[in-house]
């Protein structure tokens, strides 16, 4: 058994048990009145379902501007669209759902670029799931469909863009006034094939956050074991995958990709800390992630991401910035699902945002990507700077 099984089959163990905890031993109460059964079996019913709808979304129109020595400027505007709906089917159940812009044949951006002489753009749907939270258990959450990631990440290993589908268990609690303990279980099918082994991913992470008063800090590990991973390469040698493919790779005698060098099991180390400035729009986070897969062929197997972020604008006249260094080297992880705006594994990248919100629900942003090989063959790809820049107006509703 992988060590992310034995992670899967630990959260669901401990989700049985915290399901099962009894409660409390109480009197028998007495019988209600008549005013107060009537009471309760209108605060019993539901309320209307189209009470029960919340709708929200957000849109962003894009320029960017790729740069870099002995290649040609490259202009490109693009859009993104992207609409939500949430309910409560019950006490216990919820739904999402959220259909997005963006090409089909990446899943990684719901960016949308101009482009194809003025032809209608795709709207795809980009999330649907079901999550179910026991009243008898409220710590246990159940989730099934197509889902955002439920664990603590970042875009070193997957791009933030990037939803799962399958399903995953969630086990939330605090064990003291000042601490909140998280564990997740994923299990996600990658790509089925008739009369084949299916490729999938399982993963596992635990997270624990302590509040300290002035600042809050959060530890998480996770691990992510993918099973015939080989199907992620030839998808995106031969399609339908349209990404990148950075990995070390083996081919035929023919020189068709079959699949990658390595296998992928990573494991993933993340700390988290958010300071308090004395402001409350203006706090100040650092992050600091490892990540290894510990399945490479090679040594090539490791990758380093740091942020700092001061602000959180949100409310009308506020603004933020923010610096991220990366380095992921070529098999790290399968890079497909990396961060969609830098090429690949086998980088390295400087990242400056700013935001600012002159009125709520607005917001204009900069980004400066400065990316580079880690390890350059110049008959494949250029040992120089790509500069990126990204200028966006984005309006949240």
């Amino acid at each position: 058994m992988t060590h992310t099984a034995v992670t899967t089959v630990l959260m669901l163990s401990f989700a049985a048990m915290a399901a099962a905890q009894p409660s409390p031993a109480e009197p028998p109460a007495a019988p209600p009145s008549p005013a107060a059964q009537a009471q309760e079996t209108s605060s019993d019913t539901p309320p209307p379902w189209y009470e029960r709808l919340r709708f929200s979304g957000d849109f962003r129109s894009r320029y960017e501007g790729f740069y870099q020595d002995g290649g040609p400027t490259r202009n490109r505007s693009r859009l993104r669209l992207r609409l939500r709906l949430d309910t409560e089917v019950n006490d216990e159940t919820r739904f999402h759902l959220q259909v997005a812009s963006g090409d089909t044949g990446t899943p990684v951006s719901t960016n949308q670029t101009f482009d194809e002489f003025f032809l209608p753009k795709p709207f795809n749907l980009d999330r649907a799931y079901l999550a179910y939270n026991p009243s008898a258990a409220s710590a246990l959450t159940l989730g099934l469909g197509r889902f955002n990631a439920p664990q603590p990440s970042t875009q070193l290993v997957f791009d933030e863009d990037l939803n799962f589908e399958g399903g995953w268990e969630e086990v939330a609690w605090s064990p003291g006034e000042s601490v909140d303990v998280l564990l997740v279980g994923l299990q996600t099918a990658v790509n089925e094939i008739s009369g084949a082994a299916d490729a999938f991913m399982l993963g596992g992470a635990a997270a624990a956050t302590v509040d300290f008063g002035a600042y809050e800090l959060t530890i998480s590990v996770a691990d992510y074991g993918w099973g015939n991973s080989d199907q992620i390469a030839v998808g995106s040698a031969d399609g339908p995958l349209e990404a990148i493919l950075t990995n070390a790779l083996e081919t035929d005698a023919s020189g068709a990709v079959t699949g990658y060098a390595s296998d992928f099991n990573v494991v993933d180390v993340i700390a988290e800390a958010t300071f308090s400035t004395g402001q409350a729009n203006y706090p100040l986070r650092a992050l600091g992630q490892f990540a290894r897969n510990t399945r490479a062929a090679n040594d090539r197997n490791s990758g380093l991401w740091f942020e700092l972020e001061y602000g959180s604008p949100r409310e009308s006249g506020t603004w933020g910035t923010a610096y991220t260094y990366g380095a992921l080297e070529q098999d790290l992880s399968p890079s497909a699902f990396v961060f969609s705006d830098i090429p690949g594994t086998n980088t390295r990248l400087h990242m400056i945002e700013a935001s600012y919100v002159p009125r709520r629900g607005l917001s204009l942003d900069a980004t400066l990507h400065l990316t580079k090989p880690l390890s350059a063959d110049e008959a494949i790809v250029p040992d120089t700077w790509l500069t990126r820049l990204h200028v966006a107006a984005v309006v949240r509703f």
